[in-house]
């Protein structure tokens, strides 16, 4: 069946580029989820159909999931689906015309640029629906729609498919967002969770394991797909020194379409009132004393909470920023409200990390 497809499809391209076929083939190559559809892709021999969701599907069987960056594999009653094969894009890809094809349409166009970062999307130069098909050979796809002119390249569904369960590396910062006036790559924010982490606000990034670092998603990509546990050789400059530090990988907790508080490392889990609605029993000990229930108002005497009405995102990076003055700091008083009282627990002595506490500065400056 896949072959008699590519050859109608190959006869339509040859001469007007109708996608009509190909459109067809989607409708075999897919399944409905929800209100919106899921692809089916056969990959190292297994078949999977697969989606992005900003959410987690509700009553359906999830096979993996991968919460960070919205997709999920699924599996669903059908049987005697065509699939689709992941191709790269490469300069040929680009060069070629193609449509996003879904259940109702194919709407034509060629691939602008492929995708820089895990939310840095590929670009189309057409509409895009939710869970389209890129493609140009029916069978083949090279990415899948997330609406506006975006899709999800196949680098990227090829690293979802391999992992069992997703796994992102980190080295405990996050950089200041791309500037096209910036060219160096300086740390925005510090993870004092993070085992022994000895970079600051402002340092500048020059190279993980000797390879230099040519852009933000450069750093994205790689520090995501270093080891568990390995030792990552960090260069960076700090004013005007240069320093080498080795550095223990560790999983991310956080991120890209979940939050990223820097508490998620310790087991704890806040709302968006910075109320603990969850704690993980495994990591009590690094915890230290903070309960589910309880309101975290203050860090190091600095109010997290503004007057005017702040968006989640203003308050994630708001915690961020105090979380990182204290890493300077070596100091960690966190002001919390329980059951109408209101008190002070002091976290650096639970901090695996001698770097921050050599910094100690009781008076806060």
């Amino acid at each position: 069946m896949r072959l008699i497809f590519s050859i109608f499809a190959l006869l339509h391209l040859a001469f007007s580029y109708d996608f009509s076929i190909c459109q067809r083939y989607y409708k075999e190559a897919s399944a409905k989820l929800g209100d919106s559809r899921v692809v089916y892709i056969e990959h190292n021999r297994e078949k999977f159909f697969i989606g992005f969701f900003k959410t987690p599907p509700k009553d359906v069987k999830i096979l993996k999931s991968d919460p960070f960056v919205g997709l999920y594999a699924f599996d669903l009653p059908y049987h005697n689906k065509e699939t689709y094969m992941l191709m790269p894009i490469d300069s040929k890809a680009i060069s070629l015309s193609m449509a996003s094809i879904n259940f109702n349409q194919a709407n034509r166009g060629i691939i602008l640029k492929p995708q820089e970062g895990f939310l840095k999307y590929a670009q189309f130069s057409n509409k895009t629906s939710s869970n389209s098909a890129i493609s140009n050979i029916c069978y083949q796809i090279y990415g899948i729609g997330i609406e506006g002119d975006n899709f999800i390249d196949s680098k990227y569904l090829n690293r979802f498919l391999e992992q069992d369960s997703p796994y992102y590396g980190d080295i405990g910062v996050r950089l200041y967002p791309p500037n096209p006036k910036e060219k160096s790559l300086k740390v925005q924010y510090v993870d004092p969770f993070f085992p022994n982490v000895p970079f600051l606000k402002d340092d500048e990034i020059l190279s993980i394991n000797g390879e230099k670092i040519k852009s933000y998603y450069d750093f994205e990509w790689l520090v995501s797909n270093l080891e568990e546990y390995s030792l990552a050789k960090v260069k960076i400059k700090r004013k005007k020194q240069v320093l080498d530090f080795e550095i223990e990988v560790q999983r991310r907790y956080g991120g890209f379409l979940l939050p990223d508080i820097f508490f998620e490392r310790i087991g704890i889990d806040l709302d968006s009132q910075l109320q603990i609605i969850s704690t993980d029993p495994q990591k009590a000990k690094l915890q230290q004393g903070l309960l589910k229930g309880d309101i975290i108002l203050w860090i190091n005497g600095q109010k997290i909470f503004g007057y005017t009405k702040q968006t989640p995102q203003e308050i994630e990076a708001r915690l961020r920023d105090l979380l990182t003055q204290a890493v300077r700091l070596g100091k960690l008083d966190i002001l919390i409200s329980r059951d109408g009282f209101q008190f002070t627990l002091n976290l650096i002595n639970g901090l695996q990390n001698d770097y921050i506490k050599s910094r100690y500065n009781p008076f806060g400056f």
